[in-house]
């Protein structure tokens, strides 16, 4: 997947989804920000964060015997990712971080529902490990695209990025209001057909303007940014019994009085 997202066509869609995510993310201070995925690229690099940390889903997501390319195999020469400076780094897979609850302000997930078995126990994760009032930002491949439409024919080659699972927009939408998220952001981008060439690129960019006009559901990347909302609750501290003393005593029915008083009259064991 690594290796796709290097090409002059992944790194035009990952600069994309990069810039629109710092647009569509609330102008705010995170003290905690995590990253699922993608752990040589830093998306939230325009963001103002105290601490980040970015998890590598690439081994534990499935067997390595299967996930092993070309590139990969034992006896081939790669180069590892570079990893991103002054961020904390772990490997783990996606529907089991290591993290406790409520230890992150700010998550975002690119392309992690993409390539994952598990999406529904992957966003239970995401959403136990973020605080309230938190925000979640999910960017992945649209199913009702250029990049949907091409997976259906590339999907049994097993070739990257059509090897994965594409979901719409709306799907992914009703699987963050079930968990209690409110939207707070979405947009489309990428509605040019998938080509590597960048000149042809250059040619076709008028398809991206038109795109975002008059078919503006059918981008082939969507970014969705969704807010936890969790009502907080706060113990007030007992003072009732302080204030009940300077209060003059209040008639009371008979029948508590009575019970009053037979308590009293029990004798101790």
């Amino acid at each position: 997947m690594s290796e796709w997202f290097k090409t002059s066509l992944g790194q035009c869609l990952t600069k994309m989804e990069k810039q629109r995510c710092a647009q569509l993310i609330p102008s705010e201070y995170y003290a905690r920000s995590l990253q699922i995925g993608f752990p040589w690229i830093n998306y939230l690099e325009a963001i103002e964060v105290s601490s980040q940390y970015i998890v590598d889903t690439r081994y534990p997501s499935r067997p390595m015997a299967d996930s092993l390319d070309d590139t990969t195999r034992p006896g081939t020469s790669r180069q590892p990712d570079s990893p991103i400076k002054d961020c904390h780094h772990a490997v783990s897979s996606a529907s089991a971080l290591p993290f406790p609850e409520k230890a992150h302000d700010l998550i975002v997930m690119p392309h992690t529902l993409d390539f994952c078995a598990n999406p529904h126990e992957v966003l239970r994760q995401a959403n136990q490990t973020l605080v309230a009032e938190g925000c979640m930002v999910i960017v992945g491949f649209n199913l009702f695209s250029f990049y949907g439409g091409i997976r259906v024919f590339k999907n049994h080659c097993g070739q990257m990025p059509w090897s994965g699972r594409y979901y719409s927009v709306g799907r992914v939408q009703d699987w963050l209001a079930l968990l209690g998220f409110d939207l707070a952001g979405a947009e489309m981008i990428s509605y040019l057909p998938p080509i590597q060439a960048e000149k042809w690129r250059k040619k076709m960019a008028f398809i991206e303007k038109a795109g975002d006009r008059w078919w503006p559901g059918l981008g082939g990347v969507y970014i969705i940014v969704g807010r936890k909302r969790e009502m907080a609750v706060r113990l007030l501290p007992k003072t009732t019994q302080t204030w009940r003393n300077l209060i003059p005593g209040i008639a009371q029915p008979a029948s508590q009085r009575a019970a009053k008083i037979r308590l009293k009259l029990v004798p101790k064991n």
